[in-house]
């Protein structure tokens, strides 16, 4: 190999270049014959010996003054930087004198991860400072928010490459003679899609007639008021339909018996994703809402255009109404205060107004099911029923069939030609800040990719997923559950008949990495959407019967014991899963990739980037809410009262920091109490992968080899910025104040932040000083 300039010595190539540069003065100036075709050296023939003598010895000496000046140079240049980092607050260590070149990693994995790592460090950032302005400051600098997105992350990178091998993949020509029947249906599904000249051609007609499959929409036509208007078949239709407006019923595991199916009901989402939009005077959101809502109207040719104004505004009234009785997510933590199991009969008493016996009955018969009145259902949000049965009774019945048409037809209004597909976009402009829409094809492997991702999942699994990753994940899933187990000694706070059985919960979790072996399964995959036709050239009649045909696959698992084997998501998404009710991680195939984890790089940016993800999901069986849950996905109370006080304390602690950081874009505080259980995942996490990583460094007795271009950072250091690289991201303000009032994890900013303030480690590894930005004195820890 030939060496390499590496810590200011200089390779035998650019060290022949700066002999040429150094000493063609000395041969234009001497006296020796410029006869010099005999040799490869010809002037030496031609010259005396002391002539040469002198000759070498200028040679020598100009060399000499030559390094000399460069030495003095670039020591004088590396320590006018080092000081002037010093004095900006950016100094974060200078390359080691020791380092040779057999301690550089110079792979093609490590040159790749050097570059991505090192094009989005800010090094005028010291690490101690901001650790996430300092790994991720280039990064939100030289990206911009894409005008068709709402956001842009580390994530959403990754969830883009995703999409073009997706689009690639789905647009190969169909192949009656190799493709399976399902591959054909997503292909058909997708062309479908695609197909805008068709789209436009059929124009608005499958929409009116699904609109007239629903009984029609009064704030179309002028009709009598006092008309008897059947909200209660409309809701069953719409159930049957996959749609879930004012009731959300599910068919999932029993909490408190997780082998079986059961029937679930809770407070359905409104219109706008917070009830804040509804009732906050200072927001604008509920006029662009309701002008939303006219321009459907005009878009559907309202036959009486007054009318159909107050018609809308009596439709967003009711949903003001229906807002005012939502329980936010902040106080629904606690699952076995929101657990009520108890009968259709004694549910009917509690919500007298609504004939629930009639609505299940109907909702369940089209299955075959005959559910009575002594069918028990599980009410997650038994107050908002309570007032919803209110509401009922004292609404005019037209307007509450307005509202669920009208969000019938919201939903749907993505799938029109996109002449009226526009009003859509408008409204996603005001609500998230979008100013363009997605190409075609991006909207189009989404929504298969949605509709049918373990088809697609296959496709991806068959060209692009290196099975060798699953065994690499499994292995360090078992470094970092024994990595918990350390931390489950440790805690204090616990004592040992707890800590014994949430060992046994750790153990029995089980693990899905890559995907679910039954999608090669040729006959289960082609079963999965058995007699479901896709037309080629109707792509509104597709999405209508994909979303019917998943609301009658999950409703027919009423009387089927659960599958706790079954996986809950698809192979090609960006993403990781806890499932309390199955005591399950799942890993899919798409997330095993950079930044996450890549079999050619170093182990330090492995367990840094796909480590993190797996302690972040192990520690989810342990936060405010899947502590709440036992080994077999039971909610049941497993832990001593005194146990859970001193657990509460802990985790009240993490509530309160996160509640204080205050996201300048928006200058809004973090929803501590809503994102506790993701903030004490991460926090667990990143503790966990750590250890695990130290582990792995320790047995093999010697550190990994450094990135070129990265010399200045160890592998422990590395670890930590390959951690924070993976929340890099920009959103745009409308997302941010979404993501604060919904969402349950905290901006990427604090997952960073928030944990490292609170890991000693980290401060040892970057000798963050006491008291600093990163080093905070009170520390928070649950695990």
């Amino acid at each position: 190999m030939p060496n390499v300039a590496m810590n200011g010595k200089t390779s035998n190539a650019k060290y022949v270049s700066a002999e040429e540069g150094g000493t063609q003065v000395i041969f234009a100036g001497s006296q020796c014959s410029s006869n010099r075709r005999r040799s490869m050296f010809p002037w030496f023939s031609s010259c005396t010996r002391l002539e040469l003598l002198l000759l070498i010895m200028c040679l020598l000496l100009a060399i000499g003054v030559i390094a000399l000046i460069i030495v003095v140079s670039r020591k004088s240049q590396s320590q006018a930087d080092i000081e002037d980092s010093k004095a900006s607050g950016a100094y974060t260590g200078h390359i080691p004198p020791n380092i040779k070149l057999q301690d550089i990693c110079l792979s093609k994995g490590c040159v790749n991860a050097a570059s991505r790592l090192l094009t989005s460090i800010d090094p005028s950032v010291h690490p101690c400072d901001d650790f996430f302005d300092f790994a991720c400051g280039n990064w939100n600098k030289m990206n911009v928010v894409p005008e068709d997105k709402h956001s842009y992350t580390t994530f959403s990178m990754l969830g883009d490459e995703i999409q073009v091998i997706l689009k690639n993949l789905l647009e190969l020509p169909i192949n009656p003679k190799e493709d399976l029947p399902v591959t054909i249906k997503a292909k058909t599904f997708y062309n479908s899609c695609l197909n805008d000249t068709q789209t436009d051609i059929i124009g608005l007609e499958p929409m009116k007639a699904f609109i007239n499959d629903l009984g029609g929409w009064p704030v179309l036509r002028k009709e009598p008021r006092n008309q008897n208007y059947d909200v209660l078949s409309l809701l069953v239709k719409l159930f049957h339909q996959h749609t879930k407006i004012i009731i959300e019923q599910a068919v999932a595991p029993d909490d408190k018996n997780s082998e079986v199916n059961i029937i679930q009901l809770d407070q359905a989402e409104l219109g706008m994703p917070s009830p804040d939009y509804f009732l906050s005077e200072n927001s604008n959101k509920l006029q662009v809402y309701q002008a939303y809502a006219l321009d459907v109207t005009k878009m559907l040719n309202a036959t009486d255009p007054v009318l159909a104004e107050r018609d809308i505004q009596e439709i967003i009234a009711f949903e003001v109404q229906l807002a005012k009785l939502y329980i936010p997510k902040s106080l629904r933590r606690d699952n076995e205060e929101m657990y009520n199991k108890m009968t259709i009969k004694e549910f009917s008493k509690m919500v007298p107004e609504f004939d629930w016996v009639r609505y299940f009955h109907e909702s369940y018969k089209p299955v075959g099911f005959n559910i009575t009145e002594d069918e028990h259902i599980i009410v997650y949000a038994p107050s908002y029923f309570k007032g919803f049965g209110q509401l009922y009774q004292r609404t005019d019945k037209r307007v509450i069939v307005n509202y669920i048409l009208w969000r019938s037809i919201m939903n749907r209004v993505p799938y029109l030609p996109k002449e009226h597909r526009k009003i859509n976009t408008e409204f996603s402009k005001s609500m998230t800040g979008i100013s363009s829409t997605s190409p075609r094809w991006y909207e189009c492997t989404e929504v298969i990719n949605e509709h049918m991702g373990n088809t697609v999942g296959r496709l991806f699994i068959e060209k692009y997923f290196d099975e060798g990753s699953k065994e690499t994940a499994l292995e360090m899933i078992h470094d970092i559950r024994n990595a918990f187990y350390e931390l489950l000694d440790e805690a204090d706070w616990m004592d040992d008949k707890t800590r014994k059985v949430a060992k046994e919960k750790a153990e029995a979790i089980s693990e899905k990495i890559g995907y679910a072996d039954s999608i090669f399964n040729d006959t289960a995959l082609n079963a999965e959407f058995a007699g479901v036709e896709f037309k080629p050239d109707q792509y509104f009649h597709n999405i209508l019967t994909s979303i019917k045909h998943q609301a009658f696959t999950q409703i027919k698992k009423l009387r089927d014991p659960v599958d706790r084997a079954r996986w809950t998501t698809t192979p090609a998404v960006v993403n990781a899963f806890y499932s309390s009710s199955r005591n399950q991680i799942m890993f899919p195939a798409a997330i095993l990739q950079p930044p996450f984890y890549s079999k050619e790089y170093p182990k330090s940016l492995n367990y840094g980037g796909i480590g993190m993800v797996i302690g972040h999901e192990i520690t989810h069986g342990f936060d405010d809410k899947g502590r709440q849950y036992d080994k077999n996905g039971i909610l049941v109370q497993w832990w001593d009262d005194e146990v859970i006080r001193r657990f509460k304390e802990r985790a009240q602690c993490i509530i309160d920091q996160y509640s204080n950081y205050t996201v300048p874009e928006v200058n809004m505080n973090v929803n501590g109490i809503q994102t506790q259980g993701e903030n004490i995942a991460d926090n667990g996490g990143i503790k966990e992968a750590y250890r695990a990583y130290k582990k792995y460094a320790n047995a093999k007795g010697h550190s990994e080899g450094r990135l070129p271009g990265l010399l200045q950072y160890n592998s422990d250091q590395l670890f930590f910025i390959n951690f924070a690289q993976v929340w890099c991201g920009i959103m745009r303000p409308e997302t941010t104040i979404n993501r604060i009032k919904i969402g349950f994890h905290s901006p990427g900013r604090f997952r960073v932040i928030g944990t490292l303030q609170n890991l000693p480690a980290f401060s040892e590894v970057f000798n963050c000083p006491v008291g600093s930005y990163m080093n905070r004195k009170d520390k928070c820890t649950v695990w």
